[in-house]
């Protein structure tokens, strides 16, 4: 697994994250539409599939599938 942050181990990708059309930087900030200030980790890491409003959410942005 490649990471960013190899002392805390955070995947480079989202299991969520990475397939939502949200999602605009998959860099160290981890931004999207709904977390413009950076995503939390319960989403990122998965914890959280966040398919309801994020207690840390000003909007009512959630995942929403990529489509190819």
């Amino acid at each position: 697994m490649e990471t960013i942050d190899k002392e805390l181990e955070i995947p480079v990708y989202s299991e969520v994250c990475s397939y939502c059309v949200h999602l605009k930087d998959l860099g160290k900030k981890r931004k999207c539409k709904a977390f413009p200030k950076g995503i939390p980790m319960d989403i990122w890491m998965g914890e959280n599939e966040h398919t309801e409003k994020h207690p840390a959410q000003k909007n009512d942005i959630v995942f929403k599938i990529l489509r190819a």
